[in-house]
């Protein structure tokens, strides 16, 4: 999975883009972009691409995420792919983990190959 150009850590360019919520019980298929953060409340089945991701406690994602900066609480099947990875206490996390900042968190469930992105 490809990375989007932005950089998360601008909160301008975030703030520019706007801010995107899949509320809980919602669910959605297919392969989804976002522009700026999104927030996963619900479930998606396919790849999100976008320049932040949060996935929320009940959010779930079975297909993978793209972007620059992820934020995981939720569970999540498949390729993760970002600068800076955070794996919360809550998070259930199954596939890949492609990064170049990787926070694990006490509690977090991983079952996944983990690979440190070079530049």
């Amino acid at each position: 999975m490809a990375l989007p150009d932005q950089s998360p850590g601008d909160p301008g360019q975030n703030a520019a883009h706007g801010r995107s919520v899949l509320s809980p019980h919602s669910k959605i298929t297919g392969d989804l972009e976002f522009p700026g953060l999104v927030e996963i409340l619900g479930r998606i089945d396919g790849r999100v691409i976008a320049d932040s991701v949060t996935i929320g406690e009940q959010g779930e994602i079975d297909g993978g995420i793209s972007a620059k900066s992820i934020a995981i609480n939720g569970r999540v099947k498949g390729e993760i792919a970002g600068d800076s990875v955070t794996l919360h206490s809550g998070a259930r996390v199954s596939g890949t983990v492609i990064y170049r900042q990787l926070v694990i968190e006490t509690g977090a469930q991983v079952e996944a190959q983990i690979a440190m992105r070079r530049k």
